[in-house]
């Protein structure tokens, strides 16, 4: 069995958190359980990467898909997560540790911002 790991950068203003909503319809596209898939955040925001992590080995997880929610290879794609998985592979060694590439080295990501320009064009156009 594996999990999937979302690992975003957190914010100071819980309110415009949409990690959640996003791992519930990221669980249900993928056909698993919603505690199949967990987010953590890197800076401002709960749970932590290392909360997660330690909750993950408490279930004898034997593989981890890290997803980095980044538009960019930014430092923390470059360099923190690199870090992350490092860290998990030397300290729980049983564990396979996989990393996806971040949102923005992903053509798909063109076809949604089309759509939300379409979506915001087309609203605009049945106002007037």
């Amino acid at each position: 069995m594996y999990k999937i790991l979302i690992i975003a950068h957190g914010t100071q203003k819980a309110e415009t958190d949409d990690l959640e909503f996003i791992v519930k319809e990221l669980a249900n596209l993928l056909n698993k359980k919603v505690y199949d898939v967990q987010y953590a955040y890197l800076r401002y925001g709960n749970p932590s990467v290392d909360e997660v992590i330690s909750s993950l080995k408490e279930e004898n997880i034997k593989k981890i898909i890290i997803h980095p929610f980044f538009l960019s290879s930014g430092i923390h794609v470059a360099f923190d997560i690199p870090k992350i998985i490092e860290r998990i592979q030397k300290e729980y060694s049983d564990i396979e540790v996989l990393c996806t590439k971040p949102l923005g080295k992903s053509k798909e990501l063109v076809y949604i911002i089309k759509n939300l320009i379409e979506e915001v064009h087309q609203t605009k156009n049945e106002k007037h």
